[in-house]
């Protein structure tokens, strides 16, 4: 890990959970459940863990509905995949991302996102995927304004 501020938040959050670093590693970037939930050493993912409340503190979540012009469609979905890529194998503080198209108007989209609280979210704005995702979506491919939603879970 570098030294940046999710990298050090992530550190920290290992620590919560009473596991090695050397363990971490060794399971193939997976968590060891241990006694207390009837499964002693089964792997859960760092998601489950922020999900289950393994870990502490919010979860900070957005929904987001985009409606896209159908000449850029492969456009944006191309960028929306880089997106989701990156977000999930690169950002410690990204819980879910998850998107698809409405099953009745084409071209409109909906995404759920989920971070370990708010600094995961300004984690995420600092990536180089985001980046590419504030150009796209600096460049007039949609045919309305994005609908916004931010929340924590409770």
């Amino acid at each position: 890990c570098s030294a940046s501020v999710a990298c050090g938040l992530y550190m920290l959050s290992l620590a919560a959970l009473s596991l090695s670093a050397a363990g971490f590693f060794a399971s193939s970037a997976t968590l060891s459940r241990t006694a207390d939930a009837g499964r002693a050493g089964t792997p859960i993912s760092l998601a489950n863990a922020v999900t289950n409340g393994m870990l502490p503190g919010s979860k900070f979540c957005l929904n987001v509905k985009l409606c896209v012009r159908p000449e850029r469609r492969d456009e944006f979905i191309a960028c929306i995949r880089d997106n989701q890529k990156g977000t999930l194998s690169t950002e410690p503080l990204a819980v879910e991302y998850v998107w698809g198209e409405d099953l009745d108007q084409p071209n409109i989209f909906h995404f759920y996102e989920k971070y370990e609280g708010r600094r995961g979210f300004e984690a995420h704005q600092a990536t180089p995927h985001f980046a590419a995702w504030e150009v796209f979506a600096a460049s007039d491919p949609f045919t309305s304004p994005p609908v916004v939603e931010f929340y924590e879970e409770m």
